[in-house]
């Protein structure tokens, strides 16, 4: 690995122990006990803490927990999970108040063996409100920087974007597979290239599937979007804003936008099965249909690279799953292809339906998935190859 900002990269001083100030991602699902629902965020980060410790580097965590919105709370302090994190990464876990006098002298007393974590940094308003000061603040605990949170790198938080200006900063090991993975999007050497979106609101993708026009040579459409796109096909007289980018999308000559030709929907409680020329505006739908899962099976056997958001229905239910499920399968069963899927409902779609290690990459990040694969990058990323280029 020889990129400048990646992880092995760390110049070493043996003539001190060094610090690193490690941003991680611990802002995970719980339950009103405090039972820790997913832990992927969490497990995606020991393979960089053991590099750092191997190397007998200090490492502070920094994570959020919530939205305080700068004020301290016990609901949301991470000392909450942090038995529960010591077990999933297999190290004691000393937590600590950012604020709390004679900080140094107590982190500095802690074994190299033993992880120090800072209570939720969104305690303070200058995490989320940009502060250069505090960031400065912040980057004076430690040598060196890493960032491990993928998921929120599309913030430009303080703890994020801040502290890439006082420290040397580099990615973790997951942070620079995320980044990696999903910038194939952009390579020419896939020639038959297919994107996959569904999930619940349009509003959240009209602007990523726009961006994509060029970008590959096909996009399925599923979820809450169908509707639009239906109403929308032969409308050549909009004067809504939505429905204007929607007919831009449809009689863009780049990308071929493939919608579905049947759809489930419910009539007199049942689930039925119709042709989606026969759907009308008060129709619900819940899922694609028998013919339209085979059709973009199909496609997806044929194609050589596939990014995938957003499930095609509403999949926790098992009369309206079938979509959602037969997609997740039909990508892991092509093992040619390039995979990249991402966003929290897709990744609760893999969980129930497929493995995920069958995917080339499968992402941690929910709103920085879709704003990578819309902006091409992220603040958090860009502020660390800016200091790398700079040191």
């Amino acid at each position: 690995m020889n990129v400048k900002f990646h992880l092995n990269n760390i110049k070493y001083n043996n003539s001190k122990i060094q610090t690193c100030l490690l941003r991680v991602d611990f802002n995970v699902p719980i339950s009103e006990n405090y039972e820790i629902l997913d832990d992927t965020r969490i497990r995606v980060v020991k393979k960089t803490i053991d590099y750092l410790i191997n190397h007998n580097i200090r490492i502070i965590m920094v994570s959020h927990m919530g939205r305080p919105k700068g004020e301290k709370s016990s609901k949301l302090s991470l000392n909450n999970i942090k038995e529960q994190i010591e077990q999933i990464l297999n190290y004691q876990i000393n937590l600590i108040d950012f604020s709390e006098t004679n900080m140094l002298n107590k982190i500095n007393s802690i074994n190299n063996n033993e992880l120090i974590m800072l209570d939720n940094i969104r305690f303070f308003k200058e995490e989320e409100n940009y502060s250069e000061s505090f960031s400065e603040t912040l980057s004076s605990i430690a040598d060196i920087y890493v960032n491990e949170a993928f998921a929120v790198s599309h913030r430009n938080h303080s703890s994020i974007t801040g502290v890439t200006n006082y420290l040397p900063s580099y990615m973790g090991y997951k942070m620079y597979e995320e980044y990696n993975s999903i910038s194939n999007v952009n390579s020419s050497h896939y020639k038959n290239s297919l994107a996959i979106f569904g999930g619940s609101k349009i509003d959240d993708k009209i602007l990523i599937l726009r961006n994509f026009i060029g970008k590959v040579n096909t996009i399925l459409i599923g979820g809450g979007m169908i509707q639009s796109f239906l109403k929308s096909k032969d409308d050549t007289n909009s004067i809504d804003r939505e429905n204007d980018t929607i007919v831009e999308i449809l009689n863009n000559n780049k990308t071929e936008i493939i919608l579905p030709d049947d759809v489930l929907i419910k009539v007199n409680d049942r689930v039925e099965n119709i042709d989606t020329n026969k759907l009308s505006e008060k129709d619900s739908i819940l899922d694609i249909g028998f013919r339209t899962i085979n059709k973009y099976k199909d496609i997806i056997s044929n194609s050589d690279y596939i990014l995938w958001n957003g499930p095609m229905g509403i999949f926790e239910i098992d009369e309206t799953n079938k979509g959602t499920a037969a997609i997740a399968k039909a990508i892991e069963m092509n093992q040619n292809a390039y995979t990249v899927a991402g966003g929290g409902s897709t990744l609760q779609a893999i969980k129930e339906f497929t493995n995920r290690d069958k995917f080339s990459h499968v992402s941690t990040g929910g709103g920085a998935f879709m704003e990578y694969i819309e902006n091409g990058t992220l603040p958090g990323i860009e502020a660390i190859i800016h200091n790398s280029l700079n040191q």
